[in-house]
């Protein structure tokens, strides 16, 4: 599933990547968007009883990073101008680096988005460092179900009909779920076979579409 993370705006998006972070990490500093911050939009804290070690995480939101030509490039260009600000953290007490995106990366190796942008974090910090893209973003969404009704902008169909599923809408939870299960089923039924009435051919749907079916048997017994 890939979330409209767009629908949050340049705005909300930061502040929904600090609710993921509160999920995933302990000790968490949030700090206000749209202020001068350092290269900080969040910090967490690796022990309560000490503030002198930390994991630095900064969001860079795209408008448009599905339409965009090569929105990895824009975000390489960002990074280069954004890194001398957390070098300037680590005699501080930073000691990881973590960048949040809604662009998705590419996978191919050394020459895919991630490994170069891997690979340019690497050169100009000297703490471990790495991205959450889209993709990651994403899969933490599909079991963050409270987080999505937070941000509702998130919210897809499924989302929708598990709602409806689980809560109903009224009294009569138990009844209408049944029903709508009734009714998938029934559906799942009609799909499975395909019907010309004109010239009344019935037929199942993988038959027309496989020329030679085939079965397994067992092989004889030497």
């Amino acid at each position: 599933m890939d979330y409209p993370l767009e629908n949050l705006g340049p705005e909300r998006f930061p502040i929904f990547c600090q609710s993921l972070i509160v999920r995933e990490y302990p000790r968490v500093q949030c700090f206000p968007i749209a202020q001068p911050d350092g290269g900080r939009d969040a910090l967490s804290y690796y022990s309560a009883g000490q503030v002198d070690k930390f994991i630095v995480f900064q969001v860079k939101y795209a408008r448009k990073p599905l339409a965009e030509i090569d929105p990895h490039k824009w975000l390489l260009a960002i990074i280069e101008d954004e890194l001398p600000k957390i070098q300037e953290l680590v005699p501080r007490g930073a000691s990881e680096y973590l960048l949040i995106t809604n662009i998705p990366g590419t996978a191919h190796l050394d020459s895919g988005s991630i490994d170069r942008l891997n690979s340019k974090i690497s050169e100009m910090l000297s703490v471990p460092s790495r991205c959450w893209w889209r993709d990651d973003i994403n899969r933490m969404l599909d079991n963050a179900w409270s987080l999505k009704w937070v941000y509702p902008e998130l919210m897809t169909g499924p989302d929708f009909l598990r709602w409806i599923v689980e809560s109903g809408l009224s009294e009569h939870r138990e009844r209408r779920s049944s029903a709508i299960r009734a009714f998938l089923r029934h559906q799942y039924d009609l799909d499975e076979e395909v019907r010309f009435k004109q010239v009344e051919l019935q037929n199942k749907l993988p038959d027309l579409f496989v020329d030679v079916p085939i079965s397994f048997r067992e092989a004889p017994v030497q």
